[in-house]
């Protein structure tokens, strides 16, 4: 069972520095920040180790040149692999890689504070806007070569996880640590344009069928999306490139959560939750087992379509009555 020890940096700096086989494993659903550290960190630690990046979900294209370059010799069989979890706040959101890894975390680091503690050892700190700042951190503690493959990285996790530098979380830190990584050689407005600026036309024939589904409840304070299977199947899209489409429903004028719902292949809904304050999409969220951060969270709901749609609904009004934006029923 966990230990669930919490740690500082020079202490997850020496435990890396000793490991000569690491497994990092990124959440589901995976997105800028949790494969952005995943990948610069295992390309930190290549040399003279064994390292490999698993993630439970289909990498999206805009971040396959995080792995360019990165030895694709597997862990020997038989060794006992030291598993680094970066960017995962809760087991549950491992997917099917928590049937492997449970009670075998060795490190998991994060910058979420609802994070559950649930590897032997926790490098948190829930200030940080994203996982890659306390990664760059980390590299510096470690003395890493920060090659401009790592710098692409990080600066993709910062941008990501902040929103390009407009989300409430954005600190100075946030601002000195990407200003350092482009000294250090990555391509800002590349990504930028990349992951803000650029979609597929198969994104756009989703968003179009989503946004069609579009729904107001709670006196227009709470939007709601779809996306279905179907959905999937008409526009040719798939689940990695939804990243965006989560926050279309909150820029609506007068919505306070957007929601969105979007179907896996087993029949169950993983919902995105996206709020503006004074809601807690974390709190939200929490109360269906997810969790996440305070403007951003999510959780998997699983009951069919009708079902779900009803206890997120509920969810989302007690927490409405707990900011006494609804009168309590």
């Amino acid at each position: 069972m966990s230990t669930n020890r919490m740690i500082d940096m020079a202490a997850a700096a020496r435990l890396l520095t000793e490991a000569r086989h690491i497994v990092f494993l990124t959440h589901a659903n995976p997105d800028g920040d949790t494969l952005g550290c995943a990948f610069a960190l295992a390309q930190a630690l290549a040399e003279g180790r064994h390292v490999q990046v698993l993630c439970p979900d289909t990498i999206g294209e805009s971040y396959h040149f995080m792995g360019a370059g990165l030895p694709e010799e597997p862990i020997p069989a038989g060794s006992a692999p030291f598993v680094v979890a970066v960017d995962v706040a809760d087991i549950c959101l491992l997917g099917d890689l928590r049937q492997v890894y449970e009670n075998k975390i060795d490190l998991c680091i994060d910058h979420h504070g609802s994070n559950r503690l649930f590897a032997k050892h926790t490098l948190l700190e829930p200030e940080a806007a994203a996982t890659a700042e306390l990664v760059y951190r980390l590299l510096l503690e470690l003395g890493a070569d920060i090659t401009h493959r790592i710098a692409d990285c990080l600066f993709a996790g910062i941008s990501i996880d902040t929103g390009c530098f407009r989300y409430a979380n954005t600190t100075a830190q946030s601002h000195r640590i990407a200003a350092e990584l482009i000294g250090l050689g990555a391509r800002a407005a590349e990504l930028n344009q990349i992951f803000f600026e650029t979609k597929t036309r198969s994104y756009i024939a989703l968003e179009h069928l989503a946004m069609d589904s579009l729904r107001f409840y709670f006196d227009g304070l709470c939007a709601l999306i779809w996306i279905t299977q179907e959905m999937y199947q008409q526009s040719g899209s798939h689940e990695a490139e939804t990243d965006h489409i989560a926050s279309r429903p909150r820029q609506i004028e007068g919505v306070f959560v957007g929601a969105t719902l979007k179907e896996r292949p087993d029949g169950s809904f993983r919902a995105s939750l996206r709020t503006r304050t004074p809601l807690d999409a974390a709190a939200i969220c929490g109360r269906l087992g997810g969790g996440g951060h305070v403007r951003a969270a999510g959780c998997t709901i699983k009951k069919p379509r009708p079902e779900a749609e009803a206890v997120l609904l509920e969810a989302i009004r007690a927490e409405l009555e707990s900011a006494r934006l609804v009168g309590a029923e």
